[in-house]
């Protein structure tokens, strides 16, 4: 199994429109939030060529619990070796 990559978020959660980026692009992904929060993220793929990020709930530095989400991918630039994700509004 491939190493996970490593997801950085400028921000201490996920919100619509927000884009995070990502070391390379990976099947399975460790997530860092700006707070120093870490989860695990994995990305979904449907037959129609569309991809989501499903995050795992987290809490916050703060203590705040957020669940479990799944985030369509509304587009991905290759930036150098990297790749700017940019999330929709989650699914649930």
């Amino acid at each position: 199994m491939d190493e996970p990559g490593l997801i950085t978020v400028d921000h201490s959660h996920l919100f619509p429109g927000v884009v995070v980026r990502a070391d390379r692009m990976a099947d399975e992904f460790d997530v860092v939030f700006s707070d120093g929060v870490r989860t695990e993220a994995g990305i979904l793929r449907d037959d129609n060529g569309g991809a989501a990020l499903d995050v795992v709930g987290y809490a916050t530095a703060a203590g705040t619990m957020l669940p479990g989400r799944i985030w369509p991918i509304t587009s991905m630039e290759d930036v150098g070796s990297a790749v700017d994700i940019k999330l929709g509004p989650y699914l649930r």
